[in-house]
């Protein structure tokens, strides 16, 4: 991995988002193309790496419930890759998560987005089995906001929980 360029983290509000556009255009094809474009506008949060003032690469955040958050599309400009920017926006969209008191983060990426699942990996999070227990309950399945995701078929579902559970924070030890 090359040397991180300077980049600075920054919301994308209104219609500044339209600056990540020639990202997405960059990073995705067909459906998810078109997807990513109309997440951009409705998305909750938007956040940027920009460098030398320009939009290299995007976070698309949202919360379905207070306590879960989603990372709807993580892209990186090509000529941008495999410089660290992608951990930059995760880590910081972890951050910002855990500070809003959210206790599990769902992201999905297609069965062959080996790099994007390794990053997801590498920050502690797990593919989500489809009869696993709930997030309520102390698992990480989703069932009830999959539709909400809009996680397709190819695509692997993957959680991580960032605080603890509360049944098992308070029991005793």
């Amino acid at each position: 991995m090359s040397p991180e360029p300077a980049a600075e983290l920054i919301d994308l509000v209104g219609a500044e988002r339209d600056r990540a556009v020639p990202v997405l255009l960059d990073s995705f094809e067909g459906i998810y193309r078109w997807h990513a474009k109309r997440t951009l506008r409705e998305a909750g949060e938007v956040r940027a790496a920009v460098v030398e003032g320009e939009v290299v690469a995007v976070s698309m955040l949202e919360r379905f419930v207070p306590e879960v958050g989603y990372v709807y599309y993580l892209a990186v400009a090509a000529r941008r890759r495999r410089l660290g920017l992608g951990r930059r926006l995760l880590d910081d969209a972890l951050a910002r998560f855990e500070r809003a008191g959210v206790e599990v983060v769902y992201a999905a990426a297609e069965e062959e987005n080996t790099a994007s699942l390794e990053l997801f990996r590498s920050r502690g999070f797990r593919p989500v089995e489809r009869k696993e227990l709930g997030y309520k309950e102390g698992g990480l399945g989703a069932w009830g906001l999959r539709s909400r995701m809009r996680v397709v078929g190819g695509e692997v579902l993957m959680g991580k929980r960032i605080a603890p559970h509360p049944e098992k924070a308070t029991a005793p030890a």
